[in-house]
């Protein structure tokens, strides 16, 4: 008698197989190496895909983003010199850059820098959007950035807080 591997098997372990092979091929796609200085436009969206925004730098190069929101915590730029060659490859969404965005940006520059935000929302207390955007801080504590942007479409202000969690008795 010739048996199916794993047809006759209990639904039970069947299914802990499944979840098995399934950690191990995310495991596999989550060994991500960014792209190298040096590497042209076409290697690199070869390896990154498209990217979401393209902005023209002052040095007639280019800046690619790459978000991961709005679920994710990391947007990525990648700088290319006048020749399309990588400069750098940055992860930018983080406490340093948010905290050092300049007062007074316009909505097109905060765009340009983060892309889209996690979501937008309105406060009493504020007259315009607050754009909030996910990120890691550097304790790998999840955080929200809160970016003020006023009726004008330029930043007002800037504000952290934890990102709740669903045990979190204060998202309640």
């Amino acid at each position: 008698m010739t048996r199916t591997a794993g047809k006759h098997w209990p639904a039970r372990l069947r299914a802990g197989a499944v979840a098995l092979l399934t950690c191990i091929t995310l495991a596999g796609c989550a060994s991500f190496s960014p792209p190298e200085r040096g590497e042209s436009t076409t290697q690199v969206q070869s390896r990154m895909g498209a990217p979401m925004n393209v902005i023209t730098l002052p040095n007639g190069g280019q800046r690619w983003l790459y978000s991961t929101l709005p679920m994710g915590r990391e947007v990525h730029h990648a700088d290319f010199d006048a020749a399309g060659q990588l400069v750098s490859y940055t992860q930018v969404l983080d406490f340093m850059h948010l905290s050092r965005t300049p007062i007074g940006s316009t909505r097109r520059q905060v765009l340009d820098f983060y892309g889209p935000p996690y979501e937008i929302t309105e406060v009493a207390s504020f007259k315009g959007k607050v754009w909030t955007y996910r990120f890691m801080d550097d304790m790998n504590l999840r955080r929200l950035g809160h970016l003020h942007i006023d009726e004008e479409g330029r930043l007002a202000k800037v504000m952290f807080t934890d990102e709740p969690t669903a045990d979190d008795f204060r998202a309640f």
